[in-house]
């Protein structure tokens, strides 16, 4: 395993999610190349979606709410 191998899920996650290509690139700290990158902007409502979609993904992963952790987190 390697510092980079680390980018990779999150890059499916992104395509999985049907996130545009300029979005996905933004987020990772690349630039598209050529028209693609010149013509192409990341919009609020991109990022909102790669927000929703990744905390949609975090929310899933979490094991369920114990009774008592919901009492103690309701406040």
């Amino acid at each position: 395993m390697h510092f980079h191998d680390t980018r990779h899920t999150p890059k499916t996650w992104l395509i999985e999610d049907d996130i545009p290509e300029i979005a996905q690139a933004r987020r990772l700290g690349h630039r598209l190349a050529g028209v693609r990158g010149i013509y192409s902007h990341v919009t609020p409502v991109m990022i909102a979606r790669i927000t929703n979609s990744l905390q949609a993904r975090w929310q899933a992963s979490q094991p369920p709410a114990t009774t008592a952790h919901r009492r103690l987190y309701a406040a």
